[in-house]
């Protein structure tokens, strides 16, 4: 009994870690943070690191790091509030993202801020497309399309369209797979003719399209093929 009373007793003592206060934003978007004015906050930016904070003279402190920048070695930034009132400061990244942050100062312990990135992250995709020669790459793209794999970085969605007219075809989108510059797109090509029809690929290529394939050559009668086609961006 004695026991279970000391530790009760001791129990109040414990500090208990308080998990971070997680924070959506987006490229050039102003958020809001409610950040302590009395005790050293950290904020973090997910998969990234902070290069640099700008807060506006004498409104903020930073810890100044070997390399002349105020974030941690692991990029997070540590930042006291040196006022009460309301303000705005700027963040940027290793990975190129930007956004400004309205702080509310509040009378509450250390925060730590986890910030996360809304915009798609295309940097594996964008070394995907450059990694090979340029008509390699779209041979590779078109190769996932044909065996429904996806390139890393890229983002594969299913496409909701209805049947439309394509000279003697019926086309209707089905999948696109959406890279840093590049687009593949899979459409379902029918032909609803009573007779055979040889695929001519010139007749496909449009402005902005850079390369097509098919499933087939020839399409039967009330047949259907399927069509890789890639643009850009």
């Amino acid at each position: 009994m004695k026991s279970l009373l000391l530790l009760a007793a001791l129990l109040p003592a414990v500090a208990v870690a308080a998990p971070p206060t997680t924070i959506p934003f987006s490229n050039n978007e102003t958020i809001t943070l409610n950040l302590s004015s009395m005790d050293i906050n950290r904020l973090v930016v997910q998969d990234d690191k902070i290069t640099s904070v700008t807060c506006p003279t004498g409104f903020c402190t930073l810890p100044i790091s070997e390399e002349g920048a105020g974030v941690d070695p692991q990029g997070a930034a540590l930042i006291t509030i040196d006022v009460l009132e309301p303000f705005t400061l700027y963040v940027t990244t290793q990975k190129g993202r930007s956004f400004g942050a309205f702080v509310r100062p509040l009378a509450v312990p250390a925060v730590t801020t986890l910030l996360v990135s809304t915009d798609r992250d295309t940097e594996q995709a964008a070394k995907f497309e450059r990694q090979s020669p340029y008509s390699e790459t779209l041979a590779r793209l078109i190769r996932h399309m044909v065996t429904d794999t996806q390139p890393d970085g890229f983002l594969k969605q299913s496409v909701t369209s209805k049947p439309s007219p394509f000279g003697l075809f019926s086309l209707q989108a089905l999948h696109s797979y959406q890279g840093e510059s590049l687009t593949g797109v899979v459409y379902h090509l029918k032909n609803p003719t009573t007779q055979a029809v040889t695929i001519e690929p010139d007749s496909f290529y449009q402005k902005g399209v850079y390369a097509v394939a098919f499933s087939a050559n020839r399409i039967p009668p009330g047949g259907s093929i399927y069509l890789y086609q890639i643009t850009g961006r």
